[in-house]
């Protein structure tokens, strides 16, 4: 059987990103099945919403998958030299870093930590991509000072739900203002309220959730690293 040329082209991004076929799925919200089925070319005409969300989890369009060598012809005649990358953002395939958006690293929290401290590249996953004016502009904020983090748990209902995401500022690691943090506890990477614990005779960090079925915790400054401030959220609805 021949494949389809979105069959091709769905491969190619795939390896690329390093996903595999559950991954693709399960993070675009379709069947196990529809990734499958084009792959092994049972389905050769897919369109319509499923496969804008699959084509969004990969950084391009629908299009782009259907009519791959087209789509890049276009952007070479439209480009008077080769498009690549801001220099101050992650090292990411060209192809899959259009212009005019930038590539923000990626923790996978579900990974975990246990209690080895936080190290920052035994939770990078492929990268998600936000457009340049928002970063730059709204956050004034390069792309390697951020990081996306999902978030996990109902701790932090109803104000942040499991899923969302959060874009994390790395930059702004004080918690002289309280706020909301993403942090090492000493135990596993959290998303949290935090604030100095004033009362307390040592340096203290005080950690509390949103959700008051969960209690307020304190733990020794020196235990707490600090990942960034949360500056940004987005839910799926």
């Amino acid at each position: 059987m021949i494949r389809s040329v979105v069959a091709d082209e769905l491969e190619r991004r795939m390896t690329l990103l390093g996903f595999t076929q559950k991954a693709l799925a399960r993070n675009a919200g379709v069947g196990d099945t529809y990734v499958r089925d084009i792959l092994k070319g049972k389905s050769r005409n897919p369109g319509g919403e499923k496969l804008e969300r699959i084509a969004a989890i990969l950084g391009c369009t629908a299009r782009d998958l259907l009519f791959p060598a087209q789509t890049r012809d276009t952007s070479r005649a439209e480009r008077a030299e080769p498009y690549s990358p801001p220099a101050d953002q992650p090292e990411v395939t060209v192809e899959l870093n259009p212009p005019g958006y930038v590539a923000v690293p990626f923790l996978s929290l579900k990974a975990g930590m246990g209690g080895c401290g936080y190290v920052e590249d035994r939770l990078l996953g492929r990268p998600k991509f936000f457009e340049e004016d928002f970063v730059r502009g709204t956050l004034r904020a390069s792309p390697s000072d951020l990081r996306v983090i999902e978030v996990e748990g109902q701790s932090m209902e109803p104000m942040l739900q499991n899923g969302d995401m959060v874009l994390v500022d790395t930059r702004r690691t004080s918690i002289i203002e309280p706020g909301i943090f993403v942090l090492f506890d000493g135990d596993g990477v959290v998303c949290k309220w935090v604030e100095r614990a004033h009362d307390a005779t040592e340096p203290t960090v005080r950690i509390k959730s949103e959700n008051p079925r969960f209690s307020a915790y304190c733990v020794p400054a020196e235990q707490v690293q600090i990942v960034g401030r949360v500056v940004w959220f987005a839910r799926k609805l």
